[in-house]
């Protein structure tokens, strides 16, 4: 199957939800693309990553502006949409780091919750977020989509079980930092080969405020790591095409999951 999508990379204006999501739109319209199936944005899109102000900037998930804007974003774009990531809450739980998914009917298919909280190297998002509690696998008209959030990608574990369920693909929606980038570009190539998956990354570029800035490199690679389609750090909506249909007849020649053994043991002398 021929997948066309876009995937969106902003410099966040911190804390000023609506201006990100005037961002948003410009840059996809600037593809001028209608035939579109699945839309990625990066994590934490509408206020920046900014861990103080987390709890300040929360939105109620179905009354948010978040939520709304991503439904009507699906609709005109007849498009599934990943929808980056937002500080929200809902009924029973405190403020999570949360992706909207949605499909082309704008209906909201699931919810993603970070699983994996970064509270190293003087960020502290564990202490103002409560994570979530389960990885997710979205069942979608293009296929099984693998969902996760910049520091999971850190924790093979989590990819493998998405392959082992059948994922086509995985999306990470990142706020990396830039000093760090080589290690989220050889952990995302690692991701998509070990698992025969196509990769696809959002992340935020620039910077929120003069001590943090963003790594940008958005990209989507194939099951092999290949580079497909990058970004540098500029703000742009990247469009490009996948074909599932490649990466299922690599598989059956190249059959690595099946080789995988269900428990592995280790001899130490």
């Amino acid at each position: 199957m021929k997948i066309k999508l876009i995937v969106v990379q902003l410099e966040a204006a911190a804390g000023n939800i609506q201006a990100n999501i005037n961002k948003i739109d410009a840059l996809i319209l600037e593809q001028n693309k209608s035939d579109i199936d699945l839309i990625v944005l990066p994590e934490l899109w509408t206020t920046g990553w900014d861990c103080t102000n987390f709890n300040k900037y929360s939105e109620d998930l179905y009354s948010s502006q978040t939520y709304d804007f991503l439904k009507k974003l699906s609709t005109k774009y007849n498009s599934n949409v990943i929808g980056g990531s937002s500080v929200l809450r809902r009924e029973g739980t405190k403020d999570r780091n949360s992706c909207l998914i949605f499909n082309r009917e704008g209906e909201l298919k699931a919810v993603y919750d970070k699983y994996h909280l970064f509270s190293h190297r003087g960020q502290s998002e564990g202490v103002y977020l409560e994570e979530g509690t389960t990885g997710l696998i979205v069942n979608s008209d293009i296929g099984k989509i693998g969902i996760s959030t910049c520091f999971d990608i850190r924790f093979p574990e989590l990819f493998r079980l998405y392959a082992f369920k059948g994922s086509d693909f995985v999306v990470n929606m990142a706020a990396w930092p830039l000093g760090f980038y080589d290690e989220y570009e050889t952990l995302l190539h690692a991701r998509a080969i070990e698992n025969q998956m196509y990769y696809i990354s959002s992340c935020l570029t620039g910077k929120i405020n003069d001590e943090y800035a963003f790594s940008g490199n958005s990209q989507v690679c194939d099951y092999r790591g290949r580079i497909i389609a990058k970004l540098a750090r500029e703000e742009k909506a990247l469009y490009t095409e996948i074909n599932t249909d490649e990466m299922k007849e690599y598989r059956q020649k190249m059959p690595i999951l099946s080789d995988t053994k269900s428990e592995y043991k280790i001899m130490e002398i």
